[in-house]
């Protein structure tokens, strides 16, 4: 057997065993109600090659990440990032308003500041420092959502400002991120290479997006006009003819979709050719795509895609960490990572909406409901593993935060409703009455 009829075989059977564990890993953490990518990951670090994916079975080793299964891994990173942005409308940033957007910052500026002091505290070298910074800026929406949903709580005042400010946070994350790549890449951390770094960042993904939004998105409704144009449509006369009616210039139910994935993979070339990251742009493109006609079509398509890809990622991030090289002085600082993160979220967001409303409730809420770090703080460690910026203890560090706040996020939301509903249910005796009077 060839060199290369092994390399193809080797890979076959490490996505087979992958995908098996992701899904597996999956259901069993939605068993016990916390979200799937937690299993998902956890199923990858049981099978990382340090480990029991390590093993061998008739001479085969069983795990193998080698080169064209990280490329998968780095595909589904940026499918996921193309579905975040299906889900992310342009004017909602214009509707999120001031306080959403204040407690974005906040949200962004300390824990970054809180991660960055730790891994340089810790001895770190600075460019992990400013990795893990931008790991701790992170926003999982989805799971934030998906809590509110389950308790009944998305039409509250403080879902719909802990919603505006999830966008915003992930948009700004992900500006945070393009800005400390360029800094890592050019090896500087000077102010005026910093502002030329963010100036260029931002400004160039802004016109990649406004381009998506403005440009793209009216030439796909063009060519794409309907929702579900299967066939021709028949248009019945008041003679009782009918004859066939205009279709679609790009067909849906492959062309269509065919053409927007397309479109979703060049975003992310154009936006990897000017040094930022591909997910860039490939968010950039799924909310050009957002702004059409066509957005339930193309985001029913993109997460059956995703449903394979998405936990392919997830597995392929999980298997890159070594359990086995801990030492104490890593866990110390996984720990020490751990509890920073919860709190700058909880700081940073909690005390803007507190100093603007007043209501202990709305700003303990929206600080909870911020801390989970999910996908965006996956990808970004997993960008620290590949590109070779992260040791294994910094990186194993980053995956156990996000992992740990992903699974704290929903129980903590949910327990903090609770009491507060219990507590504004409780009667008021009359002495409260008098003195409230």
């Amino acid at each position: 057997m060839s060199a290369s009829d092994t390399f193809i075989l080797e890979t076959l059977l490490t996505l087979c065993l992958l995908l098996i564990a992701a899904k597996v890993g999956g259901e069993i953490a939605k068993y016990f109600k916390v979200a799937a990518v937690v299993g998902e990951l956890m199923a990858g670090i049981l099978l990382a090659p340090t480990l029991f994916g390590g093993f061998h079975f008739l001479g085969v080793q069983l795990i193998t990440v080698n080169e064209t299964v990280q490329v998968f891994a780095e595909l589904g990173a940026v499918l996921l990032l193309f579905l975040v942005g299906l889900e992310t409308r342009f004017a909602d940033f214009r509707k999120s308003g001031v306080t959403a957007t204040l407690v974005a910052l906040g949200g962004v500026i300390v824990p970054f500041v809180l991660g960055y002091g730790l891994v340089i505290l810790w001895g770190y070298p600075h460019n992990e420092a400013l990795l893990v910074g931008a790991a701790l800026t992170a926003t999982s929406i989805a799971i934030t959502v998906k809590v509110l949903k389950d308790i009944g709580k998305f039409n509250t005042r403080e879902s719909k400002v802990l919603v505006g400010a999830a966008v915003i946070d992930d948009v700004l994350g992900l500006i945070v991120l393009a800005i400390v790549l360029g800094l890592v890449k050019s090896g500087s951390v000077d102010l005026i290479a910093i502002a030329e770094v963010g100036i260029t960042s931002v400004g160039f993904w802004l016109a990649l997006t406004l381009f998506g939004v403005f440009i793209v998105a009216k030439v796909i409704d063009r060519l794409c006009p309907r929702n579900g144009c299967t066939v021709y449509q028949e248009i019945a006369h008041t003679d009782g003819t009918r004859h066939r009616g205009k279709h679609c210039v790009i067909k849906c139910h492959g062309p269509q979709e065919a053409s927007i994935i397309a479109l979703c993979f060049g975003f992310a070339y154009v936006a990897g050719m000017a040094g930022l990251a591909p997910i860039l742009g490939a968010f950039a493109a799924g909310m050009s795509v957002a702004e059409t006609k066509i957005l339930p079509t193309i985001q029913e398509v993109t997460e059956h895609i995703n449903f394979l890809m998405a936990p392919l990622f997830f597995v392929v991030i999980g298997t890159y960490v070594n359990l086995t090289g801990l030492t104490v002085n890593a866990l110390t600082f996984a720990a020490a990572l751990i509890f920073l993160a919860m709190l700058g979220k909880i700081v940073g967001c909690s005390v803007p909406i507190y100093l603007m409303h007043r209501n202990f409730k709305e700003a303990i809420i929206v600080g909870l409901g911020m801390m989970s770090r999910g996908e965006v703080g996956l990808i970004i460690a997993g960008i620290g593993a590949t590109s070779g910026i992260f040791s294994n203890d910094v990186f194993s560090a980053v995956v156990l935060m996000v992992v740990v706040t992903t699974v704290i996020t929903p129980i903590a939301m949910t327990a903090t409703y609770k009491w507060f509903d219990k507590k504004e249910a409780r009667p008021v005796k009359p002495a409260e009455k008098n003195t409230g009077s």
